[in-house]
């Protein structure tokens, strides 16, 4: 990655901002998760898992529908705008273009999936310490005595409160706005990242391994995701492209399924056609283990060696379809 394509992915990175788009979804993610408290009160000896379950859920769907919605206007609009003309009048190649709105979508991601993976491992300290007494007293000796004023569940909360109130501020004020580039979001975003799940770590260890490794799963399927985007936006229109793309991501995560469906309901014609379908697509399946892989409990499947597998299978998806789109775009009529 050369300095044009990085300039045009923070470009990228702050026209997102511009738009509200991470924002918006960032509120939408924090509601959900937070709604995740009520459903774990559902079950007394549960409440974490349904917590952790539902968080990541919300995280993977809300990442893939940023990665689409931005993949489908990002080129389009250099073109409506006729700003691409602008760029491309530089020494700046078509595929320097594709590359660094592909890499804007990902930095996208990256913070939300951090902003809201954090949010979610706060709530997972917060249930923890609720729910077991032993990780309230873990809890309590690993903060010391500057955090026991927060003994109670309604000054959590209130704490809690004051963080998700700071979320929209950039909403209220453009200036601020303006001033969250990626060099100032990352870390501020990575380290609320490490001090939550440092904190959820002593009250539930292996949960908030989990919401870290199945994080970082969501990333990599994300990066195949805006791929599938940016290889239609290459060619289409974005209503086209976002329906194409959702079609392809609904496809993706069915492909177990689609290659499993019972003999006795499906004719042998129906199973060959889907199972077909299902081998040319990519399986993004593999980025939603079964749970005890993501707890490393199964000896079949090394926690590490599955993560290391799922990031290469996401890095070879991406790299061909990256291929396809350049070489689509470059033959693109823009007149």
């Amino acid at each position: 990655m050369n300095a044009r394509t990085f300039a045009i992915a923070l470009t990228s990175f702050r026209e997102a901002l511009r738009d509200r788009v991470l924002f918006a979804v960032l509120g939408l993610g924090a509601a959900s998760v937070l709604f995740g408290l009520g459903l774990g009160s559902l079950s007394y000896a549960e409440s974490v898992r349904i917590v952790v379950d539902h968080g990541l859920v919300t995280i993977s769907l809300l990442a893939n529908l940023i990665a689409i919605v931005l993949g489908a206007n990002f080129l389009y609009k250099e073109l409506e705008l006729r700003t691409l003309y602008v760029l491309l009048a530089k020494p700046v190649a078509r595929h320097e273009l594709v590359l660094g709105k592909y890499l804007g979508i990902l930095f996208t991601v990256a913070v939300f999936i951090i902003v809201t993976a954090a949010l979610l491992l706060a709530v997972v300290t917060l249930i923890g310490t609720e729910d077991s007494y032993a990780a309230a007293q873990r809890f309590e000796a690993a903060v010391g005595p500057a955090l026991r004023l927060l003994r109670s569940r309604a000054l959590r909360l209130a704490a809690l409160g004051l963080v998700l109130a700071a979320i929209p501020l950039p909403l209220l004020f453009p200036r601020l706005r303006r001033a969250l580039t990626l060099a100032a979001v990352v870390p501020l975003a990575g380290a609320a990242l490490a001090g939550c799940a440092a904190l959820a770590y002593v009250v539930a260890p292996s949960e908030a391994v989990f919401v870290l490794v199945g994080a970082l799963l969501v990333f990599a399927e994300v990066a195949v995701t805006a791929a599938v985007s940016m290889l239609f936006s290459s060619f289409s229109t974005p209503f086209v492209t976002a329906m194409l793309s959702f079609g392809v991501f609904a496809i993706a995560r069915s492909t177990w399924l689609m290659q499993h469906l019972p003999r006795r309901n499906f004719p042998a014609a129906a199973r060959a056609a889907l199972e077909g379908i299902a081998r040319v697509v990519p399986n993004l399946h593999l980025f939603v283990p079964e749970r005890a892989v993501l707890l490393a409990d199964d000896p079949g499947h090394p926690l590490s060696r599955y993560v290391g597998l799922a990031a290469l299978y996401a890095v070879l998806w991406a790299g061909g379809l990256l291929a396809a789109s350049s070489l689509l775009f470059r033959r693109r009529d823009l007149v």
